[in-house]
């Protein structure tokens, strides 16, 4: 399958360890220095909490030897019986004894909030822990639970066999009395056969009272082997380091979030950021050479810096710009180019101006035309008038139209304005007069720089890039998107349009969210300064 002309913009994702790593160590600095206020502001806010102090009691649940069996049942019992007792624990028949104990001041359900049972798992111990303000009264509300529990533990374990013991106690305590009574008479009377009846009947109530004693026997083995109970095996002591706030473990823990949050908030802004930020993104993603690269430098707009400061690094990047232009065409000589740029706001006029100022400092013979017949700004650069210029040009008869052009004072530089703005642009710059106009300059000038509107906006770039001999594509880092400088190539491209290369523009050196990536262009720029001020001449 054959690959159309927009393969030459495909863009190809690929993930640049080495710029995310470049991205991380140049953001260091803020990741640590929110890291540090995150612990700081926590290390701050835990310094000045309440501290709060912990003690644990532990108790066994002493289970009753009946249900101290190896099977299945028995051990799922006794796992229950221990869930049980430490719920029962944290009721309120419970802390309400506590309460009265201790003469506390809380009510139950505040004390619910200070307390926390844990069953140990795989064991029949249940942890009792206690939070307090106070480290003594920790302690002593965990001991005191434990007692409380235990006792009422085992005073409901024990009302079962009460009634029946009862019962058998009072029987045993009725034939006491009567085994008495019969003994009493036995040993007054002086008639034997009643006296012998009196001592068979303490006999049979003897053997009675034997009988009643072994059921009570009875009954309270059976309560011995089926009653469990709680056994306190460690007593709760106060401490005193509070278990919270801990000051240093929670310190440590925000400054590890802030470090996260912050480097996780740049990496997605980086993520999402879709502009332009690189030579390397505009080589690979479009196939395109950058042929220049011009650094921020704040000047009038009535004062091109190749003008007023020839000798600066800025000049010094235009001069380097017009060289890769000049390598740019290889064998065919460019004599129209057309500057643009894919938005407005990217600096193309900027760069035509100087451009223009560079070439005519090297002896070409430039013509500069502002062909930006809706916005333009090209005289505003020059410090000239624009009551007529290119506009006047289209209705002028005549082989050789360039009597609009106003020289400046540099030598080879010529400059056509607008002129009044005409109602039809893009109908004009499409036109045949347009090709006279050109062929006409031509025969006048070594090249003519062309400053268009942006492609984007309107068609006027479109309609004029196919019948020069090539385009410059002005962006700027971090303002230039990638689908927008996609869509301008895709455009240009679309009419046959030579697109010779991109030019960065406004690239801020000093600029730290962009100073990783133009490290190099820094050490240049550096170089560029202190080899024409040493020199005192021009160098290509």
């Amino acid at each position: 399958m054959e690959n159309n002309g927009s393969s030459d913009v495909q863009i190809v994702e690929m993930v640049d360890l080495r710029q995310y790593a470049n991205l991380w160590f140049h953001w260091l600095w803020l990741i640590l220095l929110f890291a540090f206020i995150s612990a700081s502001a926590v290390f701050y806010f835990s310094k000045r909490a309440t501290p709060y102090y912990q003690s644990i009691a532990t108790v066994l649940v002493n289970a009753a030897p009946a249900t101290q069996a190896t099977d299945y049942s028995s051990v799922m019992m006794s796992k229950q019986l221990t869930s049980t007792y430490s719920q029962m624990m944290a009721k309120d028949p419970v802390l309400t004894e506590v309460i009265n104990q201790l003469q506390l001041v809380f009510s139950t359900e505040e004390l619910k909030k200070m307390i926390t049972m844990t069953v140990v798992r795989d064991t029949q111990l249940i942890q009792i822990t206690v939070e307090s303000t106070d480290p003594e009264l920790s302690a002593n509300i965990a001991n005191s639970i434990a007692s409380v529990s235990a006792k009422q533990i085992e005073g409901i374990q024990s009302q079962r066999f009460s009634t029946s013991k009862k019962t058998l106690e009072d029987q045993m305590a009725e034939l006491e009395k009567e085994i008495t009574i019969y003994m009493e008479h036995a040993n007054i009377t002086s008639n034997s056969d009643q006296k012998d009846r009196m001592e068979n009947k303490v006999t049979q109530y003897r053997e009675i009272y034997s009988n009643l004693l072994l059921s009570y026997e009875k009954v309270r083995l059976s309560e011995a082997q089926s009653v469990s109970s709680l056994v306190q095996v460690e007593v709760a002591k106060p401490k005193d380091t509070p278990v919270r706030p801990r000051i240093y473990q929670n310190s440590s823990l925000a400054a590890v979030i802030g470090f996260l949050l912050i480097t996780g908030i740049i990496f997605v802004r980086e993520v999402l950021d879709d502009t332009i930020k690189t030579p390397d993104e505009i080589n690979k993603k479009f196939h395109l050479p950058v042929l220049g690269i011009i650094n921020h430098k704040t000047t009038k707009m009535d004062n091109p810096i190749t003008m007023s400061e020839p000798r600066s690094p800025t000049s010094e990047a235009y001069r380097m710009l017009r060289t890769n232009i000049n390598y740019a065409s290889g064998d065919k000589p460019l004599h129209t180019i057309m500057i643009t740029s894919p938005d407005p706001g990217e600096g193309k006029t900027t760069v035509t101006a100087n451009l223009s100022v560079v070439m005519a400092q090297n002896g070409m013979r430039v013509f500069t035309i502002d062909c930006d017949l809706r916005h333009p700004k090209l005289h505003t650069y020059f410090g000239i008038s624009n009551n007529s210029g290119m506009s006047n040009l289209f209705f002028q008869s005549g082989e050789v139209p360039y009597s609009y052009h106003q020289i400046l004072k540099m030598e080879n530089l010529s400059v056509i304005t607008t002129g009044p703005l005409p109602p039809n642009p893009a109908e004009l710059l499409s036109s045949q007069k347009m090709q006279s106009i050109l062929k006409g300059i031509r025969q006048a000038s070594d090249v003519i720089l062309i400053d268009t509107p942006p492609v984007l906006a309107v068609t006027d770039a479109a309609v004029l890039a196919p019948i020069l001999d090539g385009v410059l594509l002005v962006v700027r880092p971090g303002k230039t998107r990638i689908h927008t400088l996609r869509l301008a190539i895709a455009q240009l491209k679309q009419v046959n349009a030579n697109v010779l290369g991109v030019v960065i523009n406004d690239v801020d050196l000093r600029d730290k969210s962009y100073a990783y990536y133009y490290r190099d262009y820094r050490k240049y720029s550096a170089y560029q300064e202190y080899y024409t001020m040493d020199k005192g001449e021009e160098r290509i």
